[in-house]
């Protein structure tokens, strides 16, 4: 029988995070990733979070994975939340997305160091970065898995939006 591409007409339904054809790409703590192929990215967090942005129409997405919400005067880079997520929705618009279709999940936030949990959580700061910044700027979020005790494995399928979850 002949291999069946995800998203044809005649493919079955999917419910297992890689598969399809799609390149698999892992994605590091302080990077921001972007595809106009279908792409399944794949990250770890814990405390971080990711932002996946997808244009379903465009079949374009990205995805980040930012450690610490608010950026420090001497750098401006990926591994926080107030850079990384605006970031991510000007790389997808410039990969081909339309600003006004993007649609968003967010993952993460978790506080896994028992130690720390007393007073603010990292996690939590993460997770509410994201939230605010995507609604400030008028992107839905259609799903969210944030917060508790354990990390995440993520799976997130640039193309369609698809996105699972393993706790750790």
């Amino acid at each position: 029988m002949a291999a069946l591409l995800a998203g044809s007409p005649t493919s079955p339904p999917s419910n297992a995070p890689g598969d399809g054809g799609r390149a698999s790409v892992y994605v590091h703590a302080g990077d921001l990733v972007t595809a106009t192929r279908p792409t399944a990215f794949v990250t770890i967090l814990g405390s971080c979070v990711s932002v996946c942005l997808w244009d379903a129409d465009a079949r374009v997405g990205g995805l980040n994975h930012y450690l610490l919400p608010f950026h420090v005067e001497r750098e401006r880079s990926a591994r926080f939340g107030s850079v990384a997520i605006p970031q991510l929705v000007e790389k997808v618009v410039a990969a081909g997305a339309d600003v006004n279709r993007l649609q968003a999940k967010v993952f993460g936030g978790a506080s896994v160091i028992g130690a720390f949990s007393n007073g603010r959580r990292l996690g939590d700061d993460n997770a509410k970065l994201a939230l605010e910044a995507l609604g400030s700027v008028g992107i839905p979020v259609l799903e969210r898995d944030v917060g508790g005790t354990k990390g995440r494995k993520l799976v997130f399928h640039s193309d369609d939006g698809a996105a699972w979850i393993r706790l750790l």
